[in-house]
């Protein structure tokens, strides 16, 4: 049993018995009542030992969140299968207004959801959220989850809409302390997901690489590009690893090479970019949102860089469709690299989680 985890900046625990006067605190106050109804003090009794025993008889639950700076819990943040639930749900809240805003309930969150996929073995997750609660909506989506319509939820919390989390992301996980933390000299990483792996390119990737650049599919790029062209693309995005500790990652299916994502910041780049393409046959199965995704939480997480743009033709409808289901939104007053006519959208920040419980 996992009653602990850790991330950079927090503690996930198991509750205790003498948690309960702050989660009773929180269902009765003024910030409480921005985001849900608030909860009596006998209600919240009960909710609270629901909590207790859901870690007695199923050996995990929630876990309370406390800053590793400061002792105190702010919130409670995991996995969640009552009885009553119809799936297994990672779910959220923060206890105070003062811990809204600086990235903690998305920082918890996803260490909750990667420990309910790759120790409880959970295949799927959802989460429940009211449809007016917009703050956890975003906070949702910026995890990469994804309304589903079809899914229904338990009888016993009422209507809420159903946000399904994307499969599991196993990721190579290293712990760099920040004081340790360098552009220069990275080496890139392989990260897995339950579909993909997301893996250094190789000399043998260049003419799958070079083949869709030819083709009229790369007109998202300003391309077609020339075979010359393609190879600059190509060792440019290799070689920004060792100098910036970032760079181009290829995408594989199967073990064949479906296409690649990026994160580049050439001379011309006001912003670090983050890019996507997938060759020809692998469209339409939501490859490119999580290679997306899981390349944007290792630059995030691991090299430091807090705020990744990504630029579009007014055209490519199909990226600017993903580039939304990962959080972003059209920033009209940034600016664009210089010499191309694109639209800018902008990737949420680190610190854009608001007032977020995931169900009220």
């Amino acid at each position: 049993m996992t009653e602990r985890l850790e991330t950079e900046r927090l503690i996930l625990r198991r509750p205790l018995p003498s948690d309960m006067a702050a989660y009773q605190s929180y269902y009765g106050s003024d910030w409480r009542a921005t985001h849900g109804p608030i909860v009596g003090t006998r209600q919240s009794r009960g909710r609270f030992e629901a909590i207790l025993a859901h870690w007695q008889t199923k050996g995990f639950g929630r876990f309370v969140v406390e800053r590793n700076d400061l002792p105190g819990a702010i919130g409670l943040i995991g996995p969640h299968y009552p009885d009553s639930f119809i799936e297994p749900e990672v779910t959220w809240q923060l206890w105070s207004g003062d811990f809204a805003g600086h990235g903690y309930a998305y920082e918890a969150a996803m260490e909750a959801r990667r420990h309910a996929f790759e120790t409880l073995g959970w295949s799927t997750a959802v989460t429940y959220i009211h449809s007016e609660n917009r703050s956890a909506i975003a906070l949702a989506r910026r995890m990469g989850a994804t309304l589903d319509l079809e899914a229904i939820y338990p009888a016993s919390i009422g209507p809420h809409d159903v946000y399904r989390h994307p499969g599991p992301v196993r990721s190579q996980r290293v712990t760099v302390p920040a004081s340790r933390r360098r552009k220069e000299g990275a080496q890139p990483p392989t990260l897995r997901t339950l579909r993909l792996v997301l893996r250094p390119y190789r000399a043998e990737d260049f003419e799958s690489y070079a083949t869709f650049l030819a083709s009229p599919r790369a007109s998202g790029l300003h391309g077609p590009y020339s075979r010359a062209d393609a190879w600059s693309r190509f060792t440019n995005e290799v070689a920004h690893w060792p100098l910036y500790g970032y760079g181009g990652l290829m995408i594989e299916v199967g073990g064949e090479p479906a296409g690649f994502v990026a994160v580049t910041r050439p001379p011309h780049f006001p912003e670090p970019e983050l890019g996507w393409s997938l060759f020809d046959g692998y469209e339409g199965r939501g490859f490119a949102t999580e290679a997306a995704m899981t390349l944007r939480e290792h630059i995030v997480t691991h090299c430091g860089i807090k705020g990744l743009v990504s630029y579009f033709t007014r055209e490519n409808l199909a990226s600017i469709s993903i580039a939304e289901r990962l959080g972003c939104r059209l920033d009209e007053q940034a600016a664009r690299p210089q010499g191309v006519d694109c639209l800018v959208y902008r990737h949420p920040a680190a610190d854009e989680d608001g007032s977020v419980e995931a169900y009220a």
